[in-house]
């Protein structure tokens, strides 16, 4: 079977009602921007309708009852699961994609990480065929390294064996460079010819034991969301992006955070949330 491409445009048409002349127009949402949340935490259907993405994942599979109709919920196969659960899972997919309630599907998480789905190239690669008979666009595994040896193998084994990647997804975790992250997310789109999804970035400091040894600043960060986020509005090759919120105690990641532990907006989240499309 020849391996489909299902890229989509990152704009779409949409009817719009003429505003009275007195009145500014508001400006479009970015439909490339979204949030990640597991849904289990109590805050998160406020944190997303504080941030007003255009889509949003839970690295699950369900939908959430309460989400708005409005944002587009991209449902991920985080991990292997076992045979009879995940054929349930993955029919299910099916049906919603047919449905039209599901544009497109994500499959595991960090499968090069022991702590998280841990799962081999061979593996992922016997499963992808279940992924693909779903219908639906497929997101690549979202790597730690999307760049190192097991994305590579794995995009090789794809090529082998003609099997449908529509888009890669992308972890990014580091200082906050503009040029560096963009010249590298260039180089994921070069070598593997496909549209990036940026599923999880922030910037990180890995060797904070206590966030208050992070060496970067809240403005140092709030100036490279300021620059970033354009960027990434403008590369064609990047479909969309989720800035991985952190809680505030976290070290490595706690000025990243979008949020206060009193769940309100951070001022780097009031930043996320204002990105729209000139």
């Amino acid at each position: 079977m020849n391996r489909r491409l299902f890229l989509k445009s990152c704009t779409a048409a949409a009817a719009t009602l003429a505003a009275p002349a007195s009145l500014a127009a508001a400006p479009a949402v970015s439909r490339k921007r979204g949030c990640c949340f597991v849904t289990g935490n109590e805050h998160w259907l406020d944190r997303v309708q504080k941030l007003n993405p255009s889509w949003m994942y839970s690295w699950g599979l369900k939908r959430p009852a309460e989400l708005a109709n409005d944002i587009d919920f991209v449902p991920m196969l985080w991990g292997d699961y076992g045979d009879k659960h995940r054929a349930k899972a993955l029919a299910e997919v099916a049906a919603r994609f047919r449905a039209g309630e599901v544009q497109d599907l994500m499959g595991f998480n960090e499968p090069d990480q022991a702590e998280q789905s841990n799962l081999s190239v061979e593996r992922v690669l016997e499963l992808w065929p279940e992924l693909m008979a779903a219908g639906a666009p497929l997101v690549s595994p979202g790597c730690v390294h999307p760049d190192k040896e097991w994305m590579r193998s794995f995009m090789e084994g794809v090529e082998k064996r003609n099997l449908r990647v529509d888009a890669v997804a992308v972890h990014s975790y580091g200082g906050p460079n503009v040029e560096a992250l963009v010249k590298r997310l260039t180089r994921v789109h070069t070598e593997f010819g496909r549209p990036l999804w940026i599923t999880e970035f922030a910037v990180g400091d890995w060797e904070a034991k206590l966030p208050t040894e992070n060496r970067h600043s809240p403005a140092r960060i709030a100036s490279f969301m300021k620059e970033l986020l354009p960027a990434l509005e403008e590369l064609d090759f990047v479909h969309r992006y989720a800035w991985f919120s952190a809680s505030p105690s976290s070290a490595p990641l706690g000025v990243s955070a979008l949020f206060t532990d009193s769940n309100e907006l951070t001022p780097l989240g009031e930043l996320y949330m204002q990105t729209s499309v000139s």
